[in-house]
């Protein structure tokens, strides 16, 4: 392994530039090029006339400031190996999407798929307590005007936990006043589109100038917040979103009426967001946004399953035995190795629309072969 020095590796952790470092030593009278503290830094090799013990001094002192710990600052002028990365690899691959075979609803009796266009209504919607918190924290984030990011895989359900959240405040909460930008593809989102949802929610009438827009705009969230209305943006496939955007829409949030801010946001989007949101040009969003991930069913996918085939006329006993909805929470489950010197990581991939693709999976297997019903024995064997 490559051996770098600790005063690298330093450097690293806190973020700290070479530049800085030479500034500070300045102001204290020394003298000392960049180009001098990169060979210290990467080569640990100094100059042959400077005074080495006080410019370390100086440097171990900086170091501190900037927030060093004793453990860092131990050995600082020495080697130390860099550490070969964790490589994770995980043992579980997702299923790839199968739909239920006609065949499979005909030799089941099913009228329709309980997976496919299936949310129609409230009662529809699956809903365990981490749901309901989420929901609750949506609604937080408009009466509070906080700040939230609400994120999950593919297929985690937060589109539908995003239509339950609508419905709820149309039907329950109309003093909250929803604005998603329209358009489709979130990258082309700019200003004037977070601007345009803003003046349509509101029904602000079409300014010529985007400084006429926006002065517009801040006047009229604010007499809305003094009418009692509370306002909450909502952008779905948030992970399209650029830095730019991001930043504006901290800008927005800032706008406050008295002590209260007149909008709340939520981002809606995959776990690309989560790393985007750690980026260092959006820190100053992310360190008061509070960020939510979707969780894995777990230990209610029978529960969902039974739901699902409830909600179209089915009882899903009649087709699974116990054992076989476990047997499908099983088929969702995996390991993540981090290597020899690490123990291994449970993985739990149980989200909705996996279940719904080894649902699918078995029941034309089953089909396929006259089984009436599914067994743990059988889901095994898909």
């Amino acid at each position: 392994m490559a051996k770098i020095t600790k005063l690298s590796q330093v450097f690293e952790q806190l973020g700290v530039k070479q530049a800085q470092v030479v500034k500070a030593l300045r102001h204290k009278g020394i003298t000392f090029s960049t180009a001098s503290l990169s060979r210290v830094k990467r080569q640990g090799e100094w100059p042959k006339t400077c005074d080495k013990a006080a410019i370390q001094t100086h440097i171990e002192a900086y170091l501190h400031d900037q927030g060093a710990s004793s453990e860092q600052l131990n050995k600082l002028w020495g080697w130390c190996e860099q550490q070969a990365p964790i490589i994770d690899k995980p043992d579980y691959e997702d299923p790839e999407p199968e739909m239920l075979s006609m065949h499979a609803k005909r030799f089941f009796k099913l009228r329709h798929d309980p997976f496919e266009n299936e949310i129609t209504c409230e009662d529809d919607v699956f809903l365990v307590d981490n749901h309901r918190l989420i929901l609750e924290e949506m609604l937080s984030a408009a009466s509070a005007g906080s700040m939230t990011a609400l994120i999950g895989e593919c297929g985690s359900g937060k589109t539908i936990i995003r239509r339950a959240f609508t419905h709820r405040v149309q039907q329950e909460n109309p003093e909250v006043i929803l604005i998603q930008p329209a358009r489709l593809d979130r990258r082309k989102i700019t200003a004037e589109s977070i601007s345009s949802a803003i003046c349509r929610a509101l029904q602000i009438k079409h300014r010529p100038s985007a400084e006429e827009r926006d002065a517009a705009v801040e006047e009229a969230l604010i007499e809305s917040a003094n009418n009692g209305h509370l306002h909450l943006m909502i952008i779905d496939e948030a992970h399209d979103l650029s830095a730019d955007v991001i930043k504006l829409l901290k800008r927005i949030w800032e706008l406050t009426h008295g002590f209260r801010r007149v909008m709340g946001i939520v981002l809606i989007g995959q776990t690309e967001l989560s790393k985007k949101l750690g980026g260092q040009n959006v820190r100053e969003f992310t360190w008061r946004c509070n960020q939510i991930k979707m969780q894995p069913l777990g230990l209610h996918v029978p529960a969902y399953i039974r739901h699902k085939f409830k909600r179209i006329g089915v009882n899903a006993d009649d087709i699974f035995t116990e054992d076989a909805m476990g047997a499908i929470r099983g088929k969702c489950y995996g390991k993540i190795k981090h290597g020899m010197a690490f123990d291994d990581e449970d993985m739990d991939r149980s989200f909705p629309l996996h279940i719904n693709t080894w649902v699918n999976k078995v029941m034309n297997v089953a089909a396929n072969i006259g089984e009436q019903k599914i067994t743990e024995k059988m889901v095994h064997k898909v």
